[in-house]
């Protein structure tokens, strides 16, 4: 499992200091770093038509920089691999346990019905499989086995 940790660290006249926030997807970490990076430029009133080694900024997809004189802040996205294993325990078609290394929380979509099912039932897994679908479109979820 792809963690990306986006670090933000601050060395300015009215503070100083760094922070981190994981994310499990690259695009929403990047997004999260643009954001910060232009409420930032706002806050700051910073011109960046204005470049100079003193007075400059930049954003891209891996990093951001603001420097005015001797203020500063900067964010990075570091890519890190987090081993997360899990087993799901299956006996007589139905799921007994399921085992992990890591904290994670597994949601069963059972979407069978009975032989002789009626119209609840069919609307009730269709509602489920619905929700399923919808969970796997989302970025980051894919099919492990």
């Amino acid at each position: 499992m792809k963690l990306y940790i986006l670090i933000h660290e601050q060395d300015t006249d009215s503070s100083w200091g760094t922070s981190a926030k994981p994310f499990i997807d690259r695009a929403a970490a990047q997004d999260a770093m643009r954001q910060d990076y232009e409420d930032t430029i706002k806050r700051w009133g910073f011109d960046e038509a204005v470049q100079t080694e003193e007075h400059r900024s930049y954003c891209h997809d891996g990093g951001a920089m603001i420097r005015n004189d001797t203020d500063m802040e900067q964010w990075r996205i570091e890519e890190h691999e987090l081993q997360v294993e899990m087993a799901v325990e299956v006996h007589q078609g139905l799921v007994q346990a399921i085992y992990a290394n890591a904290d994670i929380y597994p949601e069963v979509y059972d979407l069978d019905s009975s032989d002789f099912a009626e119209d609840s039932e069919t609307a009730e897994v269709d509602i489920k499989a619905a929700e399923l679908e919808k969970l796997k479109q989302q970025p980051g979820w894919r099919a492990v086995y």
